[in-house]
């Protein structure tokens, strides 16, 4: 387990680096907020091939470890191109070039997670938490050494954080699987339920805002006077302020049903969008960033574990890749897109403000389809057996 947690920490500290400071990045090559949003958007459309793609080729394949290494290897080296780039078209290339390799990383280390959780009867929240803890800890790490190097140093600082990650890749224990072969026709029929389609929309809502956030965060601090290591600070507070709700996410699933946690997390996101649309200094912001603490945890491991009851066990890592393709590929392309062109041209509080109100009609509508389910198994009789153990 050390060895996993070990390869999530450093994993997850190359994304704040492609993540976190890619805007202020960007912004030192000149490009400004509309075209930054265009840029993200872009990886994010890359990402909703990529993830499936990857995601296919590991159920078919029954592996994960050497494909991990195929998207880290090629990351390292795509990166080479992308942070030589100066012009506006050679950065969009060569960041979707990028993003085919970077994007399906998270969620086939997660499938990972899982295998691991379940084979050693372990909880996947108390792994999945070094990733966060990565991802803050490299953030503040990485705004301090920005402040003192400069921005334009960012690729030495993420070609170390990718050796390492390639690194602790290949200590990890490849998983094994005794699922049936994966055919086309299981992914026709997965797809065509409504159930599963359902569920995908009301990750979308919560996504867009959420994934907006994550591009224009530090442009808003930016705006309010923030340095890079206010914005590493930031980051630090929402990633870190996720450890007790990861660590104990697994005995409320216990208790509650998925989809009830799923609410809370919505209705708490609704909130949060709603302070940041108030903020007035990096302090509020700062602050603020503690409720990452209720909204990302709950989300991520109660749609997990939704997903684990409604997608057969072979389809699994594909199942993945479909919540990261809604989640992190088309909210992607709307939060990075829209939210580039409404903090260019409406500020960041109205932009914010409308990302409150997304997160609302995604909380209502969970709100909706809880109740519809709870009706449909008050008039049926629950079967005994087929419920996945809870993560």
């Amino acid at each position: 387990m050390i060895r996993i947690c070990l390869f999530m920490y450093l994993l997850f500290s190359t994304f704040s680096v492609m993540g976190f400071f890619m805007a202020p990045y960007l912004q030192s090559k000149g490009l400004n907020s509309g075209q930054i949003g265009n840029i993200l958007a872009v990886g994010s459309l890359v990402a909703l091939v990529a993830q499936p793609a990857w995601g296919y080729v590991s159920d078919k394949k029954k592996t994960v470890k050497p494909i991990l290494l195929v998207l880290l290897l090629s990351c390292f080296l795509i990166s080479l191109g992308f942070f030589s780039a100066s012009t506006f078209l050679f950065i969009l290339l060569f960041y979707a070039l990028f993003s085919f390799f970077n994007s399906s990383a998270g969620p086939l280390a997660e499938t990972l997670c899982i295998a691991y959780a379940r084979q050693n009867n372990k909880e996947f929240g108390r792994m999945r938490l070094w990733g966060e803890v990565g991802v803050g800890t490299s953030s503040l790490v990485l705004g301090i050494i920005v402040d003192h190097i400069g921005i334009r140093h960012l690729w030495m600082i993420y070609m170390a954080a990718s050796c390492l990650a390639i690194a602790a890749t290949l200590l990890l224990q490849n998983t094994t699987s005794a699922s049936p072969p994966v055919r086309l026709s299981d992914l026709r029929q997965l797809f065509a339920g409504p159930k599963l389609l359902r569920f995908l929309l009301l990750v979308l809502a919560v996504g867009i805002p959420h994934r907006m956030n994550d591009s224009m965060l530090a442009i808003y601090l930016n705006q309010l006077g923030a340095t890079d290591t206010q914005l590493g600070i930031a980051w630090l507070a929402a990633t870190v302020s996720t450890v007790p709700a990861l660590m104990f996410v697994g005995k409320l699933m216990k208790k509650w049903n998925e989809l009830g946690i799923f609410i809370v997390a919505t209705l708490t996101y609704t909130v949060r969008w709603a302070v940041y649309s108030q903020a007035d200094s990096p302090a509020w912001l700062i602050v603020s960033q503690l409720l990452h603490s209720l909204t990302f945890p709950l989300f991520l491991v109660s749609s997990i574990q939704y997903l684990l009851n409604i997608v057969p066990a072979e389809l699994r890592a594909t199942g993945q890749a479909a919540f990261s393709v809604t989640f992190g590929g088309l909210g992607g392309i709307i939060g990075s897109s829209a939210g580039g062109y409404a903090m260019e041209h409406l500020g960041p509080h109205t932009t914010y403000l409308a990302g409150s109100l997304l997160a609302l009609i995604g909380a209502v509508a969970a709100i909706a389809t809880y109740a519809k389910e709870r009706r449909r198994c008050s008039r049926t009789v629950p079967k005994a057996a087929g419920k996945p153990a809870d993560l």
